[in-house]
């Protein structure tokens, strides 16, 4: 575990040493009385230091920080010491730098899982282990068997504001329900995500008692059954992260037992359907998928076997306190996290995945932020700076601190998040994940105005990114949020090919892929621009007037 950090001192530069900056030639923000934000820094953005954090958190000494691992914990402690080192104030537990969050581990008994079939003569149907079928672990419990008849309720989207319920026609208390795999097209993809995100809920607040994933043509193509066998990735250790009373916390607690079925398994599942499992395909593929829902006249027997452990991890906060009376009790919170894959399970010769780019990146552009920004005058809102846990394992440590915050929940006004931000190149325009739904927006659309960068579009609104890393968390909390990333233009929609094709999620994700600080650099001013905007802007961010997501989870909206 990281060591306990209790005190820190805050060094902070006054007004007076702010402006004797200026006359010296130094770029400064904030030297003013009125609160409102300049176009200079206190201090300009060092490549070496960036490097010096990635190297340090990308070192294969930390064996890819892999949560409850120590690995994990060093480059936790190592953060701490940087917060304390820039002045910024303990802000987890117990006046230290660390929330600790205790994590249920599960792995999956291959060799004890098992899943039967009958119609409803009561014979059986003709389906094998790894072929037709794969049985999936469990968070809750060691051992769990359920037999329960079998009900096919399409792709299991819930949208009211559609018009749209796939369990209008279908009753699922007690039994199974088997759902198409992702989610259908035609669909906004942010939303899209989302809707397929909360499947597990609806089929839960149904009472359902097991899920069924039926693999589909389009899941195939982005990552099909056959792959999920060979990759092994259902025997990959899941995670949760546990409650003061010892509960796994969990959106779909009805839900005991999983299944993934391929495309030859749905067919044997639908071998007697009301209607054929070729016609169920075809209208899935069509633009909404809306299919006929029904009682597949299938009961299945699934048993679930799984070794459970519980691990502890830190995140690790730390706050500059805001200069306004008022508003420093408003919290921007600027979060990376700390966290990557650990070490490969392979033959191969290097096999600690580093995570240089994801996210030790992330990482280092918050430290060099904390240092730009205690560099000059102090912002009016206060800046919680949160490098969290078990992000690759479900945006675990987020969720964490969202739901259990170490400070008044209602103090969170906003979050700016960095994951995986490709610097290998000299990036012209930054991408804004979730820029179109929040008045956040326009603090960044100013900060690229004064350096001259573009704000692009989102490069990939069919994986509905906004919705799948640790901002997203603040989001379901009410609370606006984005995330940044280096854009598209002069080169890097080569250098993300490259990235996604040979490193993401690699042992090559390492310091050796010319790496490019002085972008680094240019980032972290970046950063630090919006977060000063947004700081010491008279108005707090809030949702744009009617949006999706802001409507979802009860925001502050624009009127």
């Amino acid at each position: 575990m990281p060591k306990r950090l209790l005190t820190s001192k805050r060094s902070l530069q006054t007004l007076a040493a702010c402006c004797l900056a200026v006359l010296l030639g130094v770029f400064v923000t904030g030297c003013n009385t009125s609160g409102s934000t300049t176009t200079l820094l206190a201090a300009q953005a060092d490549p070496q230091r960036i490097e010096t954090y990635m190297a340090f958190l990308a070192d294969d000494a930390l064996l890819g920080r892999e949560p409850g691992t120590p690995g994990y914990d060093q480059a936790a402690d190592y953060v701490a010491d940087q917060f304390a080192a820039l002045g910024l104030a303990p802000a987890g537990d117990n006046n230290s730098y660390f929330q600790m969050v205790t994590l249920r581990r599960s792995l999956r008994q291959a060799e004890k899982v098992s899943l039967t079939a009958t119609n409803k003569a009561g014979a059986p149907l003709a389906i094998s282990p790894r072929v037709d079928y794969l049985v999936g672990g469990s968070l809750g419990e060691a051992e769990t068997t359920i037999t329960a008849p079998v009900v096919f309720a399409g792709f299991g989207i819930v949208a009211p504001e559609l018009g749209r319920d796939d369990y209008a026609n279908i009753d699922v208390e007690g039994k199974i329900v088997a759902v198409l795999s992702r989610t259908p097209s035609g669909l906004q993809s942010e939303e899209r995500a989302f809707y397929g995100a909360q499947r597990s809920l609806e089929a839960s607040k149904r009472g359902a008692v097991g899920m069924i994933s039926l693999a589909t043509p389009t899941s195939e193509a982005i990552y099909s059954f056959e792959r999920l066998v060979k990759e092994k990735r259902m025997d990959s250790a899941r995670m949760g992260w546990v409650d003061t009373e010892g509960e796994v916390f969990n959106k779909a607690p009805n839900l005991k037992v999983r299944a993934v079925f391929s495309l030859t398994g749905g067919a044997a599942l639908f071998a007697n359907a009301p209607t054929a499992w070729e016609e169920i395909l075809s209208a899935a593929a069509q633009d909404g998928g809306v299919t006929p829902t029904f009682d597949l006249g299938v009961s299945v027997t699934i048993n679930q076997s799984s070794t459970l452990s519980d691990i502890r991890s830190a995140n690790v906060l730390g706050l500059l306190e805001g200069s306004d009376p008022t508003l420093k009790n408003e919290v921007l919170v600027l979060s990376a996290h700390l966290d990557h894959i650990g070490v490969t399970t392979t033959d191969e010769e290097d096999r600690i995945n580093n995570g240089a780019l994801d996210n030790a990146a992330g990482v280092a552009t918050l430290l060099e932020v904390a240092r730009l920004l205690q560099a000059g005058e102090r912002p009016r809102r206060s800046v919680l700076f949160f490098a969290n846990t078990a992000e690759e394992t479900g945006l675990l440590g987020a969720q964490y601190f969202a739901k259990q915050p170490t400070m008044a929940a209602e103090r969170l006004v906003a979050n700016i998040n960095l994951d995986m931000p490709l610097l290998t190149y000299n990036f012209q325009d930054v991408i804004v994940f979730g820029g179109t739904r929040s008045t956040l927006v326009d603090a960044i659309e100013q900060a690229a105005a004064q350096m001259g960068l573009g704000i692009g579009d989102d490069p990939f609104p069919e994986q509905g990114i906004f919705t799948r890393s640790d901002h997203f968390r603040f989001v379901e909390e009410g609370i606006p949020a984005v995330m940044l990333a280096t854009g598209m233009a002069n080169g890097g929609e080569k250098a993300w090919a490259k990235h996604f094709a040979e490193h993401y999620h690699r042992p090559s994700d390492d310091m050796n892929n010319n790496l490019d600080f002085a972008a680094a650099a240019k980032f972290a001013e970046l950063k630090t621009r919006i977060t000063l905007l947004v700081a010491n802007a008279e108005q707090r961010p809030v949702w744009r007037k009617g949006d999706f997501f802001g409507r979802q989870f009860n925001g502050p909206m624009a009127e």
